[in-house]
């Protein structure tokens, strides 16, 4: 029993110093993400009366977002913080209100968010995020006199990311919303 007990012990002391002492840590991350969509509710309405119709909508890969997010842990499973992203060739929807030759509207995305970590070791974190706020978005004519802008809410969800580093590293996201379907860029943790 006692050689029972030791081992337990033994098997305990190996596993404690791979989990990553992430409690109390700020994290900056500096991103670039592809196909990025702010005005999601717009955009799911929209796939959703189009499939009902048999027609799927087309996409381009011609606007991408840049973000910036700020994440304090609370826990080793959980942080908090907030994000920006900005799209400066946005589609005011994929769909509806966009002409080829017109001038494409600009976007500010910001959100609260928050991340679940499945797994956290020290050189690598996979990850769930979820960010939801509102975007402006604005457009400045050709003839200097017609400016259009206006604010919405917005949302973010990436099922999947994945962060390798230590204090230094990179990162990839896979989701859906103003970051794009697609982010990834610089991770620093101080």
């Amino acid at each position: 029993m006692k050689t029972f007990i030791l081992q337990i012990v033994m098997m305990s002391c190996t596993i404690i110093p791979c989990i990553a002492q992430d409690k109390g840590k700020s994290e900056l991350n500096i991103g670039f993400g592809i196909m990025p969509t702010e005005d999601v509710a717009a955009e799911i309405f929209t796939v959703f009366f189009l499939a009902l119709s048999g027609r799927l909508p087309e996409k381009e890969v011609n606007d991408f977002a840049f973000s910036l997010s700020y994440k304090y842990h609370l826990s080793e499973k959980f942080s908090l913080g907030a994000s920006g992203a900005y799209n400066a060739a946005a589609h005011e929807t994929r769909f509806f209100k966009w002409i080829d030759n017109g001038p494409r509207p600009r976007t500010l995305s910001i959100a609260a968010e928050t991340n679940f970590f499945y797994l956290k070791r020290p050189n690598i974190n996979l990850y769930s995020s979820i960010g939801a706020g509102f975007f402006g978005s604005w457009t400045n004519e050709y003839d200097g006199i017609s400016d259009t802008s206006y604010m919405s809410p917005t949302l973010h969800y990436s099922p999947i990311g994945v962060r390798v580093g230590k204090d230094v590293g990179g990162f990839v996201e896979v989701g859906y919303g103003f970051k794009g379907l697609v982010n990834g860029g610089l991770s620093i943790r101080f």
